[in-house]
């Protein structure tokens, strides 16, 4: 699928509402950009047709501006720089392809150059884009550097230009400045549990904890290295964010060293302070021990692969638990009652046996699982269960009565037998 682009130019547009627009036209597409304080960009690309295409897109999205009190053009191309251009200078405002013929006419201001390049090209007469391109490479290259070449390699597809998401701002931000190059692990650490001591306290002002984390280090040549971590649960807990983090800042790349560091909450939720009292405070701590032992693994085996088990209200064995990710939203489980005897690990689908012996009332004395003959040395059941009325209809095994068992070898086996008299092995205990 061909990539798609749109650019917006508000004119007279204050930029303290440039940003909230930003935010707005995410109802068009995931991916938004603010181009300097008068512009944005949009990547469109499999999004038009859900506003019945391009030219419809771009109309209501003007038509929406201007009730907002903001006059606004808009073009849409295959590269963004073009759109851009477009949106600006052109008088065609939706192309494919057609990049030559709806850029030449167009004046140099166009290319997106800085403005004393823009001024030196009209002195010296070049003033369309058409006339730029007649000059030899080498000649534009010795007399204005290779912006230029760059800019028209952009603007005719022939060069990447890769689009910059718009994101919101964090919403807690600390930063720190060094006055030498740190280059060190333990340093940075000194450094990260000064933000982290910030940050947290701001939180706890505000009864909030944060679920999602990033510590950005900047080096002495500009470019930066990220460092992220996630709870499974709001937190705010100085000690138990360390020791996430430490376990990454290992990857960190110093180079000429980092001159400053940004620590950022990503993403924040309500999080109240918890009363504590003699009787609480075991329960307290052994909870906060099983979350913070559920962050551990999420950060090495990832989030989505760590599930915690919610009870529901099912007699059903297939039904009485369900799995979802750590990082989802608590859910409140249902009482498990204590006389309900499950095994920790169930076949799924159960395993088909054949039961040779049985005394009256139904319970087993011997089966077979495939060749393997099982003699019964204690037997407990039956617990029946029937089907629950709320569920899909048709259910395969109808009503079920269970047996707990132990064969001669010490197994201790979970089987049934349903409606029609079919006996099949459900689980093992442990």
């Amino acid at each position: 699928m061909a990539r798609r682009f749109l650019s917006l130019y508000c004119r007279d547009v204050p930029s303290d509402r440039l940003t909230p627009l930003v935010e707005w036209c995410d109802r068009y597409s995931p991916l938004v950009s603010q181009d300097g304080c008068d512009g944005i960009i949009l990547d469109i690309t499999g999004c038009a047709h859900l506003f019945g295409g391009e030219g419809p897109l771009l109309a209501d999205l003007r038509r929406r501006l201007r009730q907002m009190g903001m006059e606004c053009r808009g073009a849409i191309a295959d590269a963004w720089g073009i759109a851009w251009a477009l949106a600006r200078y052109g008088r065609k405002f939706i192309v494919h392809g057609e990049t030559a013929a709806e850029l030449d006419p167009l004046p140099v201001e166009a290319l997106r150059l800085p403005e004393e390049t823009a001024l030196e090209l009209r002195r010296l007469g070049l003033l369309t884009i058409a006339a730029v391109r007649k000059v030899p490479r080498r000649s534009l290259a010795a007399r204005f550097g290779a912006t230029l070449l760059v800019r028209l390699d952009q603007a005719f597809q022939q060069a990447a230009e890769p689009l910059t998401p718009w994101r919101p701002p964090a919403p807690y931000r600390a930063s720190r400045v060094s006055g030498e190059p740190i280059t060190t692990v333990p340093a940075v650490e000194y450094v990260l549990r000064d933000l982290l001591r910030e940050i947290c306290e701001r939180l706890e002002k505000n009864y909030l904890g944060s679920r999602h984390m990033e510590l950005a280090c900047y080096r002495m040549d500009g470019t930066l290295d990220r460092c992220k971590v996630r709870t499974s649960k709001p937190t705010r807990s100085i000690r138990h964010l360390m020791r996430l983090f430490s376990g990454r800042l290992d990857a960190l790349r110093a180079g000429f060293g980092f001159e400053t560091f940004v620590l950022s909450v990503l993403d924040v939720e309500a999080l109240h302070p918890a009363q504590l009292s003699l009787s609480l405070s075991d329960t307290v701590e052994e909870e906060a021990s099983f979350d913070a032992l559920v962050d551990r693994l999420g950060m090495r085996l990832g989030f989505h692969d760590v599930n915690r088990i919610r009870v529901c209200e099912s007699y059903l064995p297939e039904h009485a638990v369900e799995l979802h990710p750590a990082i989802a939203p608590t859910i409140t489980s249902a009482e498990w009652p204590d006389y309900r005897v499950r095994p920790i690990r169930l076949i799924d689908p159960p395993m088909s046996i054949e039961v040779s012996i049985l005394i009256p009332g139904g319970s087993p004395v011997q089966f077979f699982v495939g060749r393997q003959k099982h003699l019964v040395v204690r037997s407990e059941g039956p617990e029946r269960l029937t089907p629950e009325w709320w569920r899909e209809r048709g259910m395969r095994w109808g009503t079920r009565d269970y047996y707990r068992i132990e064969d001669d070898q010490g197994l201790r086996l979970w089987i049934f037998c349903d409606s029609s008299e079919h006996w099949f092995l459900h689980g093992h205990f442990a």
